[in-house]
């Protein structure tokens, strides 16, 4: 079985840009926003009910994705849209990029 650390530090060499999305990740979840707060709840939830929701692992002791290794506690925090594995974010990510499109203010 591949440690967490390990599945990250592979995506991470196939695609370097990740350490960006991470770090954003950390960044936004020592302080979130409200509307950043209601997403990463939404995420959670989802991911609660998911077949690759571990509740715990050796060591750190930390909720997690097993298919991608990340911790919950930050990767619901992502900027980025898509950002789950098994795309089963899409439905809460959807409804939240038209919440946030609709309070931009417009000349149209």
């Amino acid at each position: 079985m591949e440690l967490g650390l390990q599945k990250i530090l592979k995506g991470l060499l196939k695609n370097p840009s990740k350490i960006t999305t991470i770090a954003e990740a950390w960044i936004v979840a020592a302080n979130p926003q409200d509307w950043q707060k209601e997403l990463a709840n939404a995420r959670y939830n989802i991911c609660l009910d998911c077949e690759h929701y571990r509740k715990s692992r050796p060591v750190t002791n930390d909720e997690h994705c097993n298919d991608c290794g990340c911790p919950l506690s930050k990767k619901i925090f992502s900027q980025q849209f898509k950002e789950c594995p098994q795309n089963k974010w899409e439905v809460v990510e959807i409804e939240y990029k038209n919440k946030l499109h609709k309070k931009k203010k417009s000349i149209v």
